[in-house]
């Protein structure tokens, strides 16, 4: 099975072609605000290294959040125009859960700086394969949840401290990310849409 990976949700823009989970070709750059300049044009470039075409994916796997607002929308958007077009599968991935999937501990608190005191939070059982929390959550609910947990494996795409508590950057390892969400029932192309677990204010304003 060939997958195409696409994650926007973040500063880093990555960009990775996998047969069978294994990589065959992977585009990764510091882009902020500029994922609109290089998504698709790096799906061509992982597309070309290994001589495929567009066609020859079978699933698209796209992470659609919580993260960059214009981020997120950029990859989702793209996602959905590719599975449309060529009718190929889309999995929506989390950019919470993939920090999770990433390291080995049972108990992981995976992190976003919302900015403002805000975080976006998840926690996950990686044994029983369960979500514990995963929402928008402030300074004070992050520091409960941390000593309610208190074996859990702090995790974030980049690394700092919460009070005392330090938070660890993970470094992604799609590899496991895509073998773990290979099983995942494909989303209906019309249903796809960014998870932002919580709107910006000025959206919110007009709600």
């Amino acid at each position: 099975m060939i997958t195409l990976y696409i994650d926007t949700s973040m500063d880093d823009l990555t960009i990775c072609l996998l047969k069978d989970e294994k990589i065959l070709s992977k585009k990764t750059r510091k882009c902020k605000n500029e994922h609109s300049v290089y998504t698709v044009s790096y799906i061509k470039d992982v597309l070309d290294e290994v001589s495929m075409q567009p066609n020859d994916v079978d699933t698209i796997m796209v992470v659609n959040g919580p993260g960059s607002f214009t981020g997120l929308r950029i990859g989702v958007s793209v996602a959905k125009t590719y599975g449309y077009l060529l009718k190929k599968k889309v999995i929506l991935v989390s950019s919470l859960r993939q920090m999770a999937i990433s390291v080995k501990n049972q108990i992981a608190i995976s992190l976003i700086d919302a900015k403002n005191g805000n975080y976006y939070m998840g926690i996950y059982d990686m044994f029983d394969n369960d979500v514990k929390y995963e929402k928008f959550a402030s300074k004070d609910e992050v520091i409960l949840q941390i000593e309610k947990y208190e074996d859990a494996k702090l995790i974030s795409n980049k690394k700092f401290k919460i009070d005392d508590y330090e938070v660890e950057k993970v470094e992604l390892d799609i590899e496991q990310i895509v073998d773990y969400y290979k099983n995942e029932n494909p989303t209906n192309i019309h249903d796809i849409k960014p998870n932002y677990l919580k709107l910006p204010q000025v959206l919110e304003a007009r709600e």
